[in-house]
């Protein structure tokens, strides 16, 4: 990720509000949760009230840095972050939480990043809980505008999406790395997909 901090936590967190509480409304209280690409742990914050423990993990210093100041600013005692890699998340163990969850960063990754980062997801969590695009994306203002935003971003960011999209977005993709939803839900006036999966190996 490209984004400093200081531009992640005043636009695009502000942005992506309802997103965490969509995610927050499908975790259970007590449960250990890890937020893969998390950031600047926006999400761990919301869920950190209803978890055990709750951890995020990200591939930018400078996103993870806030998440820490903003940690220790606020005082959460049940959360922690660090700088990882998605592909490879060796430091937590097999089942280590009870979901794992990730909100509108799969499309911002090479297709070829997708199997090893919800492999590893799988590997340390039982519930998956994801949050990208739908697709087909609808014919409305709220498509139009996610699409702008995406063909604004440019780049290896807006190459990535397309290649999302044309994958079929997460009702392919996660089939595909052998994820059985087991929930669905569209919002955003049908932009914008949750899914509570888990590994086809492992049931709820």
């Amino acid at each position: 990720m490209t984004e400093t901090g200081w531009f992640y936590g005043r636009f695009i967190d502000p942005i992506l509000a309802p997103v965490r509480k969509k995610i927050n409304a499908e975790v259970e209280p007590g449960e250990k949760l890890i937020d893969v690409a998390c950031g600047t742990g926006a999400q761990v914050f919301e869920c950190a009230s209803k978890t055990s423990e709750a951890v995020g993990i990200d591939l930018s210093e400078s996103l993870i840095n806030k998440a820490i100041r903003t940690k220790s600013r606020k005082h959460f005692e049940n959360v922690e972050f660090f700088v990882d890699d998605a592909t490879n998340i060796s430091r937590f163990s097999d089942n280590q939480f009870e979901v794992a969850t990730m909100s509108m960063a799969l499309h911002q990754f090479d297709p070829r990043l997708h199997t090893p980062i919800l492999n590893e997801m799988k590997r340390v969590a039982k519930k998956i809980i994801i949050v990208d695009y739908a697709f087909p994306l609808p014919s409305n203002y709220s498509s139009i505008g996610s699409q702008v935003v995406e063909f604004l971003a440019r780049g290896e960011h807006h190459k990535n999406f397309r290649k999302y999209c044309n994958l079929g977005g997460l009702n392919e993709i996660l089939p595909q790395n052998k994820l059985k939803t087991k929930k669905t839900i569209l919002f955003g006036k049908g932009a914008f997909q949750l899914v509570v999966c888990t590994s086809s190996s492992k049931s709820l």
